[in-house]
């Protein structure tokens, strides 16, 4: 009998100590919480404050964008710009063209930048639109939403715009209607010279007088 208990207290202490060394592992493992399960990560990435980012080819500066803050994704894919204070395209002849929009995402890959709620100076005239896409690699200007464009006796309505902001050339089309004085214009497109600060009214021209 003595020996039936000693055996069943040495099987109670060998369980007794498996047991203790499973919760002394258990206790070593870092605690997981629920938003951080596999899946479930929070996007990792940079973020800059009050800073300033440069677009460059070679030597060349091209752009640059200040903003309050700047966020660039673990993958390196894409940059993101909150509170924008000044976008600046860098023409060859010492100009610059100014935009300013409420946020900004720069494409890495395709190196392209989408900006919202777009306010541009264009030759001195005041353009604003809701959403603007720039090619930095081909310099060119695309915007499909509804935009408009105020330069001194000038106003220009229009659905969408294509331009190239290194020759500054840029079309107006799909539903344009321009003001210039007292007459009224509708054309197929408004084709604007910047560097020459002349435009252009193509298609079958209707004319209004104001009087």
């Amino acid at each position: 009998m003595a020996f039936g208990k000693n055996k069943l207290r040495i099987n109670l202490m060998i369980l007794l100590g498996l047991t203790g060394l499973v919760l002394f592992y258990f206790s070593l493992r870092p605690v997981v919480p629920p938003a951080v399960e596999e899946g479930l990560l929070p996007p990792q990435g940079v973020t800059f404050l009050e800073g300033r980012y440069e677009g460059w080819e070679g030597t060349k500066r091209i752009w640059s964008l200040e903003a309050e803050e700047i966020f660039r994704t673990a993958d390196g894919r894409r940059i993101s710009f909150q509170g924008i204070k000044e976008i600046r395209f860098f023409q060859e002849d010492g100009r610059a063209l100014f935009v300013r929009a409420d946020q900004a995402v720069l494409d890495l890959k395709r190196n392209v930048l989408t900006l919202d709620r777009v306010e541009g100076e264009l030759n001195g005239g005041e353009l604003l639109t809701d959403k603007m896409e720039l090619n930095l690699e081909a310099k060119t200007i695309k915007c499909s939403q509804p935009l408009s464009l105020v330069k001194e006796e000038l106003q220009l309505e229009a659905k969408q715009m294509e331009g190239n902001f290194q020759t500054e050339e840029y079309r107006f089309f799909e539903d344009l209607a321009v003001v210039q004085k007292n007459h009224r214009f509708w054309g197929r497109s408004f084709d604007y010279y910047a560097k020459e600060d002349r435009f252009e009214i193509q298609g079958a021209v209707e004319v209004e007088l104001q009087l």
